[in-house]
C-alpha cells in the first residue's frame, strides 16, 4: 500500500511549518485530520516520521527521507495539473506576503487583476515587514512575497519589479537648511524610522555606517504610513518614498532635504522559493511586475 497525496501534504507542511496545527491551517483542515493522515502514513511505511519528544514537529531520519520525496511528488502533481488544465480553471488558495508600502499603493490593483484572471483562486494577503515576510516565505507560509531587496540567498528566485525612489524629507516647521547637508549634520536631527528588523531600516543603517555615523532613531514605527504622518507633524526627519508622498510635497506639508552623499534607491522584487510547488507563482509574479507603481493608490 502506497502513501496518498493528502498524507504526503500533511507530512510536508507539518515539517515545513513546525507543527500539526500550522499544517492544518495551511491545508484548510483540522489538526486532528492532519494527525490522522500522518498516523496513517506512519502505519503504511512502518516507521515514525516525527520525533514526538520535541516541542515542535521535527522529522526523524526516516521522515527526512520521505519528506524529500513528498516534496518532489507534490511539485510533480502541480506541474501535471498545470499541463492538463487551463490557468483560468485553477481553483485553490494562493498566499501573498507584501510590505505596507505596497499595501498602501498598488496591492489593490494587483489583487483585482489576479481575481479577474483567475476567478476561482482565493487570495490570502498578509501585510508585514520585509524581514518577516522573507522568514515566512522560507517557512512555506507564502507562495509569493513582494519585498525590497535583494537580501536573500539561493533558496529563493525573484522577478524584479520597480525601483523605489526615496528621499530624506521633513516638515517645513522644522526649518531645515536648504543647502546640502552631510550625513554627520543630518544625524543631529531627530530621526523617524521603521523598526531595525525591516529591510529599509537595515539599508538605512548601512548608509549611515558607510559615513562613519551610527544611526540613532528617536522614533520607531512599524509602517511607512505612520512614519509619514509623524514626519508631516514635525516629529523628525525620515526617508520616504518620493512618488507616494508627491501630493504632500506639492502641498508644502513636506520638503525634500539635500544630503551628500545621496541616499541609494531600493529595488523591489516578487520572490518565491525555488522549490515552491505552487504552479501560479511565476504567473502572479509577472502580474505584480506589470502592476507595480508606488505612486498609485488603490
Amino acid at each position: 500500500m502506497l502513501p496518498n497525496l493528502k498524507q504526503l501534504e500533511a507530512l510536508h507542511w507539518a515539517a515545513q511549518l513546525g507543527s500539526f496545527q500550522a499544517a492544518a491551517n495551511r491545508l484548510h483542515t483540522t489538526q486532528s485530520a492532519v494527525s490522522k493522515r500522518i498516523a496513517e502514513l506512519e502505519a503504511t511505511v512502518g516507521r515514525p516520521q516525527f520525533d514526538r519528544s520535541r516541542r515542535t514537529s521535527q522529522l526523524t531520519p526516516a521522515g527526512q527521507r520521505l519528506a524529500a520525496g513528498a516534496q518532489e511528488m507534490l511539485e510533480m502533481g502541480n506541474r501535471l495539473l498545470s499541463e492538463l488544465s487551463e490557468p483560468e480553471d485553477y481553483e485553490g488558495v494562493f498566499r501573498v506576503g507584501a510590505t505596507d508600502l505596497i499595501g498602501m499603493s498598488w496591492l489593490p490593483r494587483f489583487m483585482r487583476r489576479v481575481q479577474q484572471t483567475y476567478p476561482r483562486v482565493l487570495l490570502e494577503i498578509d501585510v508585514d515587514t520585509g524581514g518577516h515576510l522573507l522568514e515566512k516565505l522560507g517557512q512555506g507560509r507564502y507562495d509569493l512575497a513582494l519585498v525590497p531587496g535583494p537580501m536573500w540567498g539561493r533558496l529563493f528566485e525573484d522577478v524584479p519589479l520597480r525601483t523605489l525612489e526615496r528621499s530624506w524629507m521633513a516638515s517645513p516647521s522644522l526649518g531645515m537648511p536648504r543647502r546640502a547637508l552631510t550625513v554627520q549634520e543630518l544625524a543631529r536631527y531627530p530621526l523617524v524610522s521603521q523598526y531595525a528588523d525591516t529591510i529599509h531600516a537595515r539599508l538605512q543603517s548601512a548608509w549611515f555606517a558607510r559615513a562613519g555615523v551610527p544611526m540613532q532613531a528617536n522614533v520607531l514605527a512599524n509602517s511607512f504610513a505612520v512614519v509619514g504622518e509623524l514626519v508631516q507633524a514635525g516629529a523628525g526627519i525620515a526617508q520616504l518614498p518620493v512618488r507616494f508622498y508627491q501630493e504632500a510635497l506639492r502641498a508644502g506639508r513636506l520638503v525634500k532635504l539635500r544630503v551628500t552623499p545621496e541616499l541609494p534607491n531600493v529595488k523591489y522584487f516578487a520572490v518565491r522559493r525555488r522549490t515552491s510547488p505552487h504552479r501560479l507563482a511565476e504567473s502572479l509574479a509577472k502580474m505584480a511586475k506589470a502592476e507595480c507603481d508606488f505612486g498609485a493608490r488603490g
